[in-house]
């Protein structure tokens, strides 16, 4: 009879584990859709925006330094980047957009 018992407490156990498992698993997704915590993760739901900063480039100058070019609306600026301080080297306006020309001539 302390067989049957046993066995009955491990299987609620397992079953309670299970549920628990799942649970945590559907939050994590309702979490990523952005069907809850939206404010507090800062995830947008179903709403895909055009990002403003973009990194261009990067180019590690030495084990402590690098250069980044920062894309931000409509301005690149390069930056140093360093262990103990940022500076802007230089910030200009991207030049405007054209079509590009693969070599056709329109003939």
């Amino acid at each position: 009879m302390n067989d049957i018992i046993d066995w009955n407490q491990y299987l609620l156990a397992l079953m309670v584990l299970l549920g628990l498992l799942g649970a945590m698993g559907l939050f994590g997704y309702a979490v990523q859709r952005g069907w809850i915590l939206q404010g507090v993760t800062g995830l947008r739901a179903l709403r895909p925006t055009t990002r403003r900063l973009a990194i261009s480039e990067t180019l590690i100058v030495d084990p402590r330094r690098r250069v980044v070019i920062i894309r931000c609306d409509d301005r690149e600026h390069i930056v140093l980047l360093g262990a103990e301080r940022e500076t802007i080297l230089a910030g200009h306006d991207l030049p405007a957009e054209t079509p590009l020309d693969h070599g056709d001539t329109g003939t």
